[in-house]
């Protein structure tokens, strides 16, 4: 059988419902909706980590943060890890990746050694080409942050079109005036877009990740797309202030913007973010979902051009979600509702892919071990996923029982473990500290109750803390390879 192009295609803090394919009635995505329609679409993927790093390694190692290493954003690993994309570079792929990876930390100095830190590009300005290789990437153009610092290969992009930094100025709905098509994620439609007409190379199958850095905070679209939505079109979220009261009091303290990973802050918003800026935020996030879907659209026009769209897989996800007002939160971090951590994943192949919609439960680990067996290789050994593809034969049937969730704050003396378990009716999460949180997600599908917090559920958390153990037992790392008795 002859080897598919592979494309993966990735939002950053993506929700699921903020696509019209998962049921949002406002935000325009016809070109995600497409694929949705004529591919595999899942609505149970649970992200192995609920911020970047971690689930953007976890996404390509098919492992989980624990057995990888980047069980945080801001680390760096002393070696690179055996990755999806390398393992297709070996067996005879072209590979590439613009946008967003994230694999090494953007915060840090330079002199750290990072090759993703905002000062590495900043002292090389507009004296770059392309950057390779890296982690299994020959081929790499990248942005750095979100929009406010046009930076490394969308930097050079941005300023040789004709982009200033007054463009990305915000106005008092904190919307920039910068032309869509200045935007970084028309940068990633555009060079992808070249890079499958253009610049590839046709003797090889093609690997190809377009990772978009938005809609993550802080909510700053292109004025020109913030003005196709309004405050009427934003979504309802679940929930409200008083569901957090039977939460660990973490929840509470970021309701009032005081907590940090790095510890507790002066609270910012004692009463919650105000509403009317709650709902801002909303739309905005529309507008940068809006955007995306009009890249992708070019993308998939790109591929339709050359004839490649039947003979490409194409994955569609998002590294994780975003709370956006649910419970009155927002962003990120160890609050695991529904709305961070169960993110969208699409898959399409004309040929072994019969559209359905999955109600079975997946993992971003998961990716990995199907993307390998849909191409018929190998799933590398070190892979703790599971494959998704039965399901391209049975849709009705699922491949597994549990999903788990990991989460550390890291930053030393605040550093807390938390494990998360997802079944096909429960959620359960257990703290480093004893706390716990039990969700019956059948009964409460907006999650307002933490039955961990009252009597009468002491068996069934005894369950889900054996359950729980025999995941985190049967997903030990298994790398390096044993290669003897002794």
């Amino acid at each position: 059988m002859k080897s598919k192009n592979i494309l993966v295609i990735m939002g950053d803090q993506l929700r699921k419902d903020s696509l019209g394919c998962y049921g949002n009635q406002a935000v325009k995505t016809p070109n995600i909706d497409r694929l949705a329609k004529q591919g595999a679409q899942f609505n149970r993927c649970y992200a192995a980590n609920p911020i970047c790093m971690p689930n953007r390694l976890s996404i390509f190692t098919g492992m989980y943060p624990r057995n990888h290493g980047l069980w945080t954003n801001g680390l760096l690993l002393e070696h690179e890890r055996r990755t999806l994309p390398l393992e297709l570079l070996e067996a005879g792929y072209q590979t590439a990746s613009f946008g967003k990876i994230h694999f090494e930390p953007t915060g840090c100095s330079a002199g750290f050694g990072s090759r993703e830190s905002k000062e590495y590009w900043e002292n090389r300005k507009d004296n770059i080409e392309a950057f390779g290789p890296y982690w299994g990437f020959e081929h790499v153009e990248l942005t750095i942050g979100h929009n406010t610092l046009p930076a490394a290969h969308y930097g050079k992009w941005f300023r040789k079109k004709g982009g200033t930094m007054d463009m990305l100025e915000t106005d008092e709905n904190g919307c920039t005036q910068i032309p869509p098509g200045l935007h970084d994620s028309s940068f990633i439609g555009e060079r992808v877009s070249d890079f499958i007409c253009d610049e590839r190379d046709k003797s090889k199958p093609f690997f190809v990740v377009a990772s978009f850095p938005d809609p993550h905070h802080p909510f700053n679209p292109p004025k020109d797309y913030a003005d196709r939505y309004t405050i009427e079109d934003s979504q309802e979220q679940a929930g409200g202030e008083e569901d957090l009261e039977k939460r660990p009091e973490h929840y509470m303290q970021h309701f009032k913007g005081s907590w940090h990973r790095k510890g507790l802050m002066p609270e910012k918003h004692p009463s919650g973010v105000d509403r009317s800026k709650e709902r801002r935020r909303i739309i905005n996030t529309y507008a940068m979902v809006d955007l995306i879907d009009y890249n992708v659209g070019r993308i998939l026009q790109a591929l339709e051009s050359q004839g490649l769209l039947e003979d490409t897989i194409i994955v569609f996800t998002s590294d994780h979600g975003e709370l956006l007002g649910d419970h009155r939160l927002w962003t990120k971090g160890p609050f695991f509702y529904e709305g961070l951590i169960n993110v969208p994943l699409i898959v399409y192949d004309k040929d072994r892919i019969k559209p359905f919609v999955s109600e079975g439960l997946a993992s971003s680990i998961d990716i990995l071990p199907t993307v390998c067996n849909l191409n018929e290789m190998p799933v590398p050994l070190y892979a703790d996923g599971i494959s998704q593809a039965p399901l391209f034969e049975n849709p009705a049937q699922s491949v597994r029982n549990c999903c788990m969730v990991e989460y550390r704050n890291g930053y030393g003396k605040n550093d807390c473990v938390s494990k998360v378990l997802v079944t096909e009716k429960l959620k359960y999460v257990l703290y480093q500290t004893g706390e716990c949180e039990l969700t019956d997600l059948e009964n409460d599908p907006e999650e307002k109750r933490n039955l961990a917090s009252g009597n009468g559920y002491k068996d069934k958390i005894n369950d889900m803390n054996t359950l729980l153990l025999n995941e985190i037992l049967s997903t030990e790392c298994k790398w390096p390879q044993q290669i003897s008795h002794a």
